[in-house]
């Protein structure tokens, strides 16, 4: 790898889930490399120690999503932004890309900056409604690419991974998508448990039970969140190290592991955690009427209820694997993680 101590990187999402796994895997992967992380609300708080205490060489940057200015003049100073915060927040992607291409026309001399953007599969939802759908196509990342991408379902995701792809058409910025599967394992950062997790735990603390949204026959990859963070890692140690990687237009990764689990399965298990933990009077996992099902919006519906199987065949060429899903089972690890979600987002239960 080239001489990285003169780099810097800029990280949207250090205290979310992702990103606090993120973190040690750049300590550990780029020791040289110092940090700029955007967060809220440090002050006096123990965030600033917290996020220390994954990365050393790591100072924050007061400010949210919403503060565009601040983002973008954060961006124009880096060499990396690596954004794993709100895969489909339009305002701050935008104001990411207009601070590398100002770098970038700035500070000819300089690398071409590199944006790695953390989005997720629902790019490939099918709209099953819960159903298990043979797809028509089980696409390879080796094969994805912008024209591919105009399939999806998912506007949020589409237009956000559309507008990064496009941006690093132009050869003013280097642009990398990486797309994990349900992400499970809890982490060792500030927030601790994962979007669906935290999702369906919402409506079962509402319903008194856990359900799906149509049959929960639908499936998807699944993929332990160390496993995650060294996939994000491998993509920048590849871009720094100058290989011929797939970016702009083609930049997609899948990270997932060649297994699957069907959303029944994944919500079973939260059902019968929140009953042996005397939370909920009801087994299992039951399917949501349509009054709860219409309180999902896009996430219960489309997200949550379609078919989402791929396969991560750019990062497996470049040597990466799954050894924490291998060696760390979902079946084993929801279980912890319900017991720390609950408790993380403070959740009371109706009582059936």
């Amino acid at each position: 790898m080239s001489n990285t101590s003169s780099l810097s990187i800029f990280l949207l999402g250090a205290t979310g889930y992702v990103g606090g796994q993120l973190l040690i895997s750049l300590a550990s992967d780029f020791p040289d490399i110092p940090i700029r992380a955007l967060a809220r609300n440090v002050s006096g708080t123990g965030k600033i120690a917290a996020l220390q205490a994954l990365h050393p060489k790591l100072e924050t940057v007061e400010g949210s999503l919403a503060d565009g200015k601040i983002i973008e003049a954060e961006a124009k100073k880096a060499d990396i932004v690596i954004n794993v915060a709100a895969a489909g927040d339009m305002d701050s992607i935008n104001a990411i890309i207009r601070g590398l291409q100002q770098r970038s026309r700035s500070y000819a001399p300089t690398p071409t900056p590199i944006y790695i953007h953390m989005s997720g599969t629902a790019v490939l939802s099918d709209g099953a409604r819960g159903e298990l759908l043979v797809p028509e196509k089980i696409w390879d990342d080796s094969e994805y690419d912008l024209n591919s991408l105009q399939q999806s379902k998912v506007d949020m995701a589409k237009d956000s991974c559309r507008a990064i792809a496009e941006a690093g058409s132009s050869g003013e910025i280097r642009t990398m998508i990486v797309l994990p599967g349900l992400i499970y394992g809890v982490g060792p950062g500030i927030q601790k448990t994962s979007l669906p997790q935290r999702f369906f735990l919402n409506f079962a603390s509402q319903t008194g039970y856990a359900g799906t949204f149509g049959s929960g026959r639908n499936v998807g990859v699944y993929v332990h969140l160390k496993d995650v963070a060294s996939a994000v890692s491998l993509v920048l140690k590849e871009a720094l190290d100058g290989k011929d990687i797939a970016e702009g237009k083609q930049g997609f990764y899948f990270v997932g592991s060649k297994k699957m689990i069907s959303i029944k399965d994944f919500t079973e298990i939260i059902g019968n955690t929140l009953l042996n933990k005397g939370l909920i009077s009801k087994p299992g996992s039951t399917p949501y009427p349509p009054s709860v099902v219409e309180q999902g919006g896009i996430f219960g519906d489309v997200v949550f209820g379609s078919n989402l199987v791929s396969i991560s065949g750019r990062l497996a060429a470049m040597g990466w694997n799954t050894a924490h899903t291998e060696t760390e089972s979902i079946y084993e690890s929801l279980p912890r993680e319900i017991e720390v979600a609950v408790k993380e987002m403070g959740l009371t239960f109706k009582q059936g």
